[in-house]
């Protein structure tokens, strides 16, 4: 059985989760089509069709989960950058299904945000790399350990870099290919929002033309 999903249909996936919940029961492809503002049923059967052969939906008739209990739905918050800082969307945009024994904790401590950018392309977390467009899941912090890859503001922007001690300041360090990412210094009070936890591979990511 086929289990990696697109980034389209994590949030088909999670969205059926959500409206499960909902109503008590499987949704109808009408229902999941309104509550992603898709245009016709068919642009949604076509990811349901694809979670039914990879075994997250059963085979019957219907939008039924199967091992629906395995399964947490996580916020996605928007788009944060590795690069250039960017400003982080607070907005839900939509929910991302994660299985629950790999958390520590509670769903509620936890969110997704998508990577912009190639300057954190050569860390490495839980033998995956985070590259631009894959989707990282942030455990919920205000402190961390000089090392760890974290969620930083820097005024009103936030981005994710490895967590360093300059001479006399806080450093933001990139880990990347490319070398035209730079460390960032910080001298005032650093808001951390989380530290990196888990990535999950964006498979359908936009192709780089040369690095970012």
């Amino acid at each position: 059985m086929e289990t990696s999903l697109s980034a389209k249909q994590k949030i088909v996936l999670a969205t059926i989760i959500n409206l499960t919940h909902l109503y008590g029961g499987a949704p109808t492809l009408a229902q999941v089509k309104n509550a992603l503002k898709y245009p016709t049923v068919s642009s949604v059967q076509r990811h349901t069709d694809a979670l039914k052969r990879k075994g997250y939906l059963t085979t019957g008739r219907g939008l039924s989960l199967a091992n629906f209990s395995e399964k947490v739905s996580i916020p996605l918050a928007g788009n944060i950058a590795a690069g250039t800082p960017f400003l982080a969307i607070e907005n839900i945009e939509a929910y991302i299904p994660y299985d629950a024994e790999k958390l520590h904790g509670q769903a509620e401590d936890y969110f997704f945000l998508q990577i912009v950018g190639d300057s954190m392309n050569k860390a490495i977390i839980k033998g995956k790399t985070i590259d631009d467009g894959d989707f990282v899941l942030i455990h919920k912090q205000s402190t961390a350990n000089i090392g760890q890859r974290v969620v930083a503001l820097v005024g009103d922007e936030a981005t994710v870099k490895k967590l360093g001690k300059g001479n006399g300041c806080i450093e933001l360090q990139p880990e990347s290919t490319n070398p035209k990412n730079k460390p960032i210094y910080v001298f005032e009070e650093l808001i951390i929002q989380g530290v990196v936890y888990d990535i999950l591979k964006n498979g359908s990511r936009r192709k780089q033309n040369g690095n970012r």
